[in-house]
């Protein structure tokens, strides 16, 4: 997704694509660390890897910390993307650990399976189809079947969760877990369309699953705030993936965190990172 987001924001947008060591061919927001040096790990989705902002939180944090950062940030991760051995590897070299609530998007349940690769798009359980998550979901809604519904969505809900957690279980250095979103985490579903069941990011997750989650991390940082959107963007003739274009022709940001949003989250992590930065 990186390249994809460069492709379409540039010029507009340099994200100093870089591969990070260990990781193939995928591209990161760069600059990469010295790895053999003392740094911090951000881990997210397009959220942490900072779409449509000049300076994201991971690199507002560095610079306030003094701390370099390896960001790892990469639009539609999952929990299980950051469960792989060769991300854990470096997750658990850093003197501690950012992570930005995935979407509820990147997890399974009984018709959609991400654990290949633990992002947004999948197998189809039962046929030899990949899709992308919102594709999987849209054939239970078509099912008209409230129960169905709410069993997958709870089903969704129990995966995150878990793979969330064990994320936290399994780093041996200390982790925030970072909610970064336009909304607070308690939402009431409208079981009848794909957006009234999932609200905006972190799709599907809500209060009570966030409440399973937080006790395995050794601190919460809350940044619920819709500062800035929606960002007015640049003038433009053709559609922008992930944007929305306004009647005067520009296009509109109305997804992504803003900049703003940015800058809240680097202040409200700040005095916690730096906590856990002296231990």
């Amino acid at each position: 997704m990186s390249g994809i987001y460069q492709e379409h924001d540039a010029p507009h947008y340099d994200y100093d694509l870089v591969r990070v060591p260990g990781l193939g061919d995928e591209r990161f927001r760069g600059p990469v660390p010295d790895l053999s040096q003392p740094y911090f790990a951000v881990v997210g989705g397009a959220q942490a890897f900072g779409r449509f902002t000049a300076t994201p939180f991971p690199h507002q944090l560095a610079t306030r910390l003094g701390l370099p950062c390896l960001n790892l940030g990469i639009g539609g991760a999952g929990p299980r993307w950051a469960l792989q051995p060769a991300v854990l590897a470096l997750l658990t070299k850093a003197r501690f650990v950012v992570v930005q609530m995935f979407s509820g998007r990147s997890a399974s349940n009984s018709w959609f399976d991400n654990s290949e690769h633990g992002r947004n798009s999948g197998r189809l359980v039962g046929h030899d189809l990949h899709v992308a998550f919102e594709a999987a979901f849209d054939l239970v809604l078509a099912r008209g079947d409230r129960r169905l519904t709410k069993r997958i969505v709870a089903e969704t809900r129990e995966d995150f969760a878990f793979y969330t957690g064990e994320l936290a279980r399994v780093l041996p250095v200390p982790t925030v877990l970072l909610w970064l979103s336009q909304r607070e985490p308690d939402y009431e579903p409208d079981w009848a369309t794909n957006f009234g069941c999932s609200n905006h990011y972190p799709q599907f997750i809500d209060a009570a699953t966030l409440g399973r989650i937080r006790p395995e991390y050794d601190a919460y940082v809350e940044c619920a705030s819709a500062v800035g959107l929606p960002q007015r963007l640049w003038p433009s003739d053709v559609d922008v993936l992930g944007a929305d274009r306004g009647a005067d022709g520009l296009v509109e940001n109305r997804y992504y965190p803003s900049p703003q949003m940015h800058d809240l989250a680097a202040e409200l992590l700040e005095p916690v990172c730096r906590e856990l930065q002296r231990g």
